[in-house]
Order: structure tokens, then sequence, then C-alpha cells
């Protein structure tokens, strides 16, 4: 795993996540109410590092994603969401430097509102006697597709998209069977299936986005972003070897 240098500030911030008893006052807001707070003063500060005007949204996209790791984590899983966050957007290119100056000015900002005080738990109610609700039939993509519940493609008709969706989702689940003999061989535990099926479905899409230097660019990344999450790095390595033919990662 590539290492993260965290600036001294980003560090104490972190640390001091790490050891605070109870939750931000942000903690289960809405991003609707959240992000009117700190607009302006992330705008300040993006414009004072000189970011230029295309990659402007690209920021606003990180903060979006760091604040929904201050909405919706505490304590030790929110610093560790954050130490991800900043690894993932400094991996596509983004100043480290400025991903951390605008974590620690959100951070300051929500711990100047205060925190939450531990509540009473509030009673659950009582069922009410009677007959459960029926489960209606789930619609197909195709139903979906043609009731505008699902976007639609400007240049294919419902039929070709409907027909796209059915080769991917096969594709999806041959990779899925394909992965499940690879951990097995590996002696990985079961209940890791899902942590390793969503890094080899997301690495999928990338084969069948990009190729040779970009693809192995963002395997790498992406490789990098899991072992992060504490996945194995050389099962990830095997996984981009023998399931997508993506070599040469070192």
């Amino acid at each position: 795993m590539r290492s993260l240098n965290l600036t001294p500030e980003a560090r104490d911030v972190l640390a001091f996540i790490r050891r605070t008893e109870f939750p931000l006052s942000v903690y289960g807001r809405s991003a609707a109410r959240v992000w009117p707070m700190v607009r302006e003063q992330v705008n300040r500060r993006i414009s004072r590092f000189g970011v230029p005007v295309h990659e402007i949204n690209i920021y606003r996209r990180y903060t979006t994603e760091m604040l929904k790791a201050f909405r919706t984590e505490t304590g030790e899983p929110l610093a560790a969401a954050l130490e991800l966050c900043v690894r993932k957007w400094a991996n596509l290119g983004l100043a480290p430097e400025l991903l951390q100056q605008l974590l620690c000015d959100r951070h300051q900002k929500f711990h100047a509102c205060g925190y939450q005080l531990p509540g009473r738990r509030p009673i659950a109610p009582e069922q009410k006697p009677g007959p459960g609700l029926r489960r209606k039939r789930k619609e197909t993509y195709t139903e979906a597709l043609s009731k505008g519940r699902v976007s639609r493609s400007l240049v294919a008709i419902i039929e070709d998209q409907s027909a796209r969706h059915a080769k991917g989702i096969a594709q999806n689940k041959e990779i899925s069977r394909r992965l499940a003999v690879l951990l097995a061989t590996h002696k990985i535990p079961g209940q890791e299936f899902i942590r390793y099926n969503a890094f080899a479905q997301k690495l999928g899409r990338l084969s069948r986005t990009y190729a040779d230097k970009s693809l192995l660019m963002a395997a790498a990344d992406l490789i990098d972003l899991y072992e992060a999450k504490s996945l194995d790095g050389a099962v990830l390595a095997e996984i981009a070897r023998s399931l997508f033919g993506i070599r040469d990662l070192s």
C-alpha cells in the first residue's frame, strides 16, 4: 500500500476525532442542511489555492464525499473514512495539500458547532395486529425503462439498451463466479466475498472503459484504495491478473 503523507494539522485532526467520545452536531443531518454551512468557506479555500476553473467541481465532489463521512460516521470509523477519502482523491490527481486543508477546515467548522449529547432511547411503538403487506412483483429493467423510471440513452432504442443491460448483468455474474473460485483457492473467508466482489466489479468496469497504460494506472489506484480498506494486496493483484489479464502492476 502506498504511504499517505499527511500534514501535521491533518494528523492532529484525525487523532482528535479518534479520541472524541460524542459525535459532531452535523452527525445524522442531511446533505441539504450541511452543504450550505460550508459552501462559502470551501469556495474561498479553493480560490486561494489557485485551482483551475475546470477542476473546481472535482474538488467540490471531494468535499461532498467528505461531508457524507462527517454526516454518517463518528470516532474511529469517521477518521478512517476521512483518511480513505483523501487517499482516493489524491490518487485521482488532486492536490493532497488542498484536500487536507479542506478536511481541517470542515472539522474546525463542525467542532465549533458543538457535539451531540446522548439522549434517551425512544420507546418502541407496539405493532398493530393485522395481515402483513403484500409484496409487489418487481418490474423488469425493460418495464422500468419504458415507464421512464430509468435513464434512457439518447442514441439507443429500448430494446438495444435492455440488451446491453442484460449483457452487463451476465458479465458481472461471470466475474463473481470466477472470483469465488479464486478466493477459495487463496482460502479467503466467505464473509469477505462481498468486499472483494465490489473491487472486482469496479475493476471490471474499468477494464471495459480503459486500456493499456491508462488501465494499468487505474487498476493500481484501485488496488491501493482497497488495500487501504484492509483487503489483501497480493490477492487484489492476483484478481487483476487472473480475471482481467492486467499485469505489470508494480
